[in-house]
């Protein structure tokens, strides 16, 4: 029978002690770069374009995910809910999924100072069947007709130093025919109070108006946009409360002084913030995203 000597059993068990260290420190390794358990690649709501008070009433609710494994399976109207509270009951719209979006389209505006529950409910998965954590958010609509957001929208066509449009989205429905250039309605100067003529693009189910201008913006230039206060809402009729201090018998408009640069990611540059009104407070959380794509 073959038996090992004394030294030769030492080193056979140091060899296998330190193979074995090997191969502990290398399942660690692993587990840290490559992770381990079942929730690796689960699917992972990230955040809402949408806070908690004063929403706008006209808009696309959209929740940005991460899928590793995509697509999705199971967004439907089971799973994607927006109900109105207390009464809870489900506020008809049509879902999408596209890549890193859900989104719902309520049929028609949401009604004015209501509380709603936006739910993403059990049953949403990737293809490898890891499923999605529920989550839901409550909020409250505005009542009164505001400017809610503005901000340039870059044209990829052209270089991207070059800004052909602003966006502006009100908080409801704006009535048409008062989006157009003019001392009450809405006006972009330069700062030489030279004016920057523009045709408007009118999305009314995001209530987004998009100012095209026949000449690009001046990167780094000053301008001046004021809205209002003579435009009106489609909805009550209700003039624009300009400078979001909730009444209108001030009939102050919309002002705002701005630039922009050519950091893709920047947006606009405020100045002086507001001239008359001071911008909404967001949630950290709140996610910015377009909601006329």
């Amino acid at each position: 029978m073959f038996k090992l000597r004394k030294e030769s059993g030492h080193c056979f068990m140091n060899i296998v002690i330190f193979k074995i260290k090997n191969f502990i420190l290398f399942s660690i390794i692993i587990v840290l770069f490559i992770g381990c358990g079942p929730e690796e690649h689960q699917p992972v709501a990230k955040c809402l374009n949408f806070g908690v008070s004063n929403v706008r009433r006209n808009l696309h609710l959209i929740l940005s995910v991460s899928v590793a494994r995509p697509p999705l399976e199971g967004v439907d109207s089971q799973t994607v809910k927006l109900l109105r509270l207390p009464s809870e009951t489900q506020v008809p719209g049509t879902i999408y999924y596209s890549n890193d979006r859900i989104i719902l389209i309520p049929d028609n505006p949401l009604n004015e100072s209501t509380q709603y529950r936006f739910e993403i409910n059990e049953g949403i998965s990737d293809v490898s069947g890891k499923q999605m954590d529920p989550i839901y958010q409550e909020f409250t609509t505005g009542d009164i007709f505001q400017v809610y957001y503005v901000d340039v929208l870059r044209n990829y066509s052209y270089s991207p130093a070059e800004v052909y449009s602003i966006g502006i989205y009100f908080s409801e429905g704006a009535n048409t025919s008062h989006l157009i250039f003019g001392e009450g309605n809405i006006t972009v100067y330069d700062e030489n109070n030279m004016a920057q003529f523009f045709n408007v693009a009118y999305y009314d189910d995001v209530a987004l108006a998009v100012l095209n201008f026949d000449y690009p913006l001046e990167m780094d230039k000053l301008y001046i946009l004021r809205i209002g206060p003579y435009i009106y809402s489609n909805l009550d009729g209700e003039m624009l409360d300009g400078d979001r201090d909730n009444q209108v018998s001030d009939m102050e408009a919309f002002e705002m002084r701005f630039k922009y640069s050519d950091d893709m990611g920047a947006g606009i540059d405020i100045l002086d913030s507001i001239t008359f009104a001071q911008p909404y407070n967001e949630s950290i959380s709140r996610c910015f995203l377009w909601e006329f794509d």
